[in-house]
């Protein structure tokens, strides 16, 4: 009997720990008051609940002898690459440690602390989802980049990249036709790009390859009408994944509304020539009923220039996507810096109105 004791007191360290980190994490890096207290309010109840036994417990640790140092310090399974990920590994830490007394208490007898540590556990599940939205990645507002090998005057798009990145894009989207490459140069492209985006904090967009996107870790990935529907994309990448969706009217934009797409795509405002399945433009009008009546980041897109970006701007858009406009310019970089000076200047324009 009292190894169980043993079992019950290593977890309830165990609990409190990883109830600590995600603590820590939602009271300095989130800073939200409500999220911290729950959990703080978690941590002491656990302990609360087996003051009754805590000489036993106590008395029934034995850290000298424990086999499960050596294991600990031979492994590397625990490593963290990522917030994310060391958020996630002390939900599974706490959810864990709370299954193990749950089990244990049945075999001392205590069989109502048994139902009452289950409760607590299926508490810490929900909160688990709920945290999701805090390390959830969204649209940046600012340069969102796309690849366009095609356009990209001989430059393969791995450069094409690292330069719009020197230049400070927000956002980069990979966009390949389908048939142009081979699926295997696609992958280990958007492998490369996934290494410099993450290196350098910038969000990575797979345009269509749904499977390519969750294979490399991306940010998301952007769909078209014409390409699986958003709820179904929504159970395959799972809820930390970004989508996006490009629409073209004010019907497309309510039914995004509803669905679980995360942004929308907004055009082509102008005229463009990158993509033969395009639409008509949508001019003016739509990109104003968006900014009026859709409460979703979005994301200008098509024809747009250096010298038409401030009709965009004016109109309301914050985020903007150009592609011939930057991938075939001489100077990538400096050719983003010159249209993220643009938007600044609009954006001082109509701050100081």
């Amino acid at each position: 009997m009292k190894n169980i004791y043993r079992i019950i007191d290593a977890n309830l360290n165990r609990i409190a720990e990883g109830l600590r980190v995600i603590e820590d994490i939602a009271r300095f890096n989130f800073q939200d008051a409500g999220t911290t207290e729950r959990l703080r309010a978690f941590r002491h109840g656990v302990r609360k609940k087996f003051i009754h036994i805590e000489d036993k417990l106590i008395l029934s640790r034995n850290a000298v002898d424990d086999t499960g140092k050596e294991i600990s310090l031979k492994t590397e399974l625990d490593k963290k690459k990522d917030l994310q990920h060391l958020i996630t590994a002390n939900f599974k830490r706490v959810e864990e440690g709370l299954r193990s007394i749950e089990e244990s208490s049945k075999i001392i007898g205590d069989y109502k602390k048994s139902k009452e540590v289950e409760e607590i556990r299926f508490q810490i599940y929900t909160l688990e989802k709920e945290f999701k939205g805090f390390y959830k990645k969204r649209l940046p507002q600012g340069i969102y980049g796309i690849t366009a090998e095609k356009f990209s005057s001989g430059r393969k798009n791995i450069q094409v990249v690292k330069d719009m990145i020197k230049g400070g894009v927000k956002t980069v989207q990979y966009r390949e036709k389908h048939g142009a490459k081979n699926f295997r140069d696609i992958y280990k492209e958007c492998m490369e790009i996934r290494r410099i985006t993450r290196d350098n904090g910038i969000i990575f967009i797979v345009n269509d390859y749904i499977d390519i996107a969750m294979a490399v870790e991306a940010d998301g990935v952007h769909l078209g009408q014409d390409d699986m529907p958003v709820d179904q994309a929504r159970q395959l990448v799972g809820s930390g994944m970004i989508i996006g969706l490009s629409t073209h009217s004010p019907d497309q934009a309510r039914w995004a509304l509803e669905s679980e797409a995360d942004y929308i795509g907004v055009g082509p405002v102008f005229k463009t020539y990158t993509k033969e399945d395009v639409c008509d433009p949508v001019g003016f009008d739509y990109l104003e009923y968006v900014v009026d009546n859709v409460p979703m980041p979005f994301v200008a897109i098509g024809g747009i220039k250096e010298d038409n970006i401030h009709e965009i701007m004016i109109r309301g858009a914050k985020t903007v996507a150009l592609v011939t406009e930057i991938t075939g310019a001489e100077d990538v970089a400096e050719k983003v810096e010159r249209l993220r000076f643009v938007m600044e200047k609009e954006i001082y324009k109509k701050d100081t109105i």
